[in-house]
């Protein structure tokens, strides 16, 4: 009876995290949509876009910091006070643009939200593998990752019609409303499940940058260079505008079709790792040329194209390679494999967004460039598949 007892609370607190992603991805997906083209309507300048890049960036070496904080005090408070406190940087900085005076202040509230993720992603990550460990790992966040998306598609459309009617200012704020609920919901979440069986609980440890393996380091290495060739959506949608084949409702309607796209993707797409594992990861490269080569040359009859591309490969990145982590690395080592992982990860994709800007006259070059990324990443999940057996 305890058994079961313990089992329904821990499918509650999976739900609950669950339902807290949907509200959050809410704000901060709904305010992303539409970044880029916000950017453009105050007349930032192209580098802007690409700034709000490096705030992906600078959110990935937060995660290196939550994760360094998680390993060395190896405790269940820890964990979930590092998860709360991000939520609320993100449910709060982004409805606070509508009331940014300059575009620089616009930037600085796009990179908070980033900071906040950056916060509580291996924290949550590693909360949200142990509470989904009787379902599969993959599958778990493959489940965590549709939910999520629903939040993810709602959002950029609830920004799409308050944009179209009350403009942007009502849009931003009324993302206020969803980000208190998921604060209310993580808060649930901890008070059900506040002591967590994968950590320690006598206090600080020594940290050991040692002992992850080979695979996990080639796995980092192979996620980078997919990172490299993988066109942020703030880019994307500067470039759309800038070429005059969609408006400011369309990018963000479109970007709610690749949310869309991602919440269905999501379950098979980690029941499909759970059974081939790391062979999962040989697909997602040859989405990221199509990708670009639609951004470049898609007339507006095939706009909604380019939603297909990039909501699988955003699926993967919030799905299967964090389910990847967890299968590579042992549980003791998971909060700063998280972060080391999405320190490096972000850093790569940060660069590749300075590219991309650098190409936005060159669409042949862009294409080029994001084939030969995805080819170096096919080529590194190969070998690691061919080491892992798997």
């Amino acid at each position: 009876m305890g058994f079961t007892s313990s089992r329904r609370r821990l499918t509650l607190v999976f739900l609950l995290l669950g339902l807290v992603s949907l509200f959050a991805d809410t704000v901060y997906e709904g305010g992303r949509s539409v970044s880029g083209a916000y950017l453009a309507e105050i007349r930032a300048p192209t580098a802007a876009a690409a700034l709000i890049g490096v705030g992906e960036f600078l959110g990935l070496v937060f995660r290196l910091f939550s994760g360094y904080i998680a390993t060395v005090y190896q405790t269940s408070t820890v964990l979930w006070a590092s998860t709360l406190l991000g939520y609320a940087v993100s449910a709060l900085s982004i409805p606070m643009i509508a009331l940014a005076p300059t575009w620089h202040s616009v930037v600085a509230l796009y990179v908070a939200d980033r900071l906040g993720k950056g916060l509580r992603a291996p924290a949550r990550d590693v909360i949200l593998a142990e509470v989904s460990e009787g379902i599969g790992v993959g599958k778990g966040f493959g489940i965590h990752e549709l939910i999520d998306q629903l939040g993810a598609f709602a959002g950029p459309v609830l920004v799409s019609v308050l944009l179209a009617f009350f403009g942007y200012r009502v849009a931003y704020l009324a993302l206020i409303v969803p980000g208190v609920v998921s604060l209310l919901l993580l808060a649930a979440a901890w008070w059900l499940h506040p002591t967590l069986r994968s950590v320690a609980s006598t206090g600080r440890t020594r940290l050991v940058l040692r002992g992850y393996g080979r695979q996990f380091w080639i796995y980092v290495a192979a996620s980078s260079a997919l990172a490299l060739g993988f066109m942020h959506w703030t880019i994307a949608s500067y470039y759309l505008k800038v070429r005059g084949v969609a408006s400011d409702v369309e990018i963000g309607l479109t970007y709610a079709v690749a949310m869309l796209v991602d919440a269905l993707v999501a379950v098979p797409l980690g029941a499909l790792f759970d059974r081939v594992k790391l062979r999962t990861m040989l697909l997602i490269p040859v989405l990221i040329p199509l990708f670009t080569a639609l951004v470049a040359y898609a007339p507006r009859e095939m706009l909604y194209l380019l939603a297909v591309p990039w909501g699988i490969v955003m699926c993967s990145e919030e799905s299967v390679m964090r389910a990847s982590v967890a299968v590579l690395v042992e549980p003791s080592k998971r909060p700063l494999a998280y972060g080391v992982f999405g320190l490096v990860f972000g850093l790569a994709w940060a660069l590749g967004g300075y590219v991309y800007t650098a190409l936005l006259g060159e669409p042949l070059h862009m294409i080029l460039y994001a084939l030969a990324t995805s080819a170096a990443a096919l080529y590194l999940y190969s070998v690691l598949t061919r080491r892992a057996g798997s």
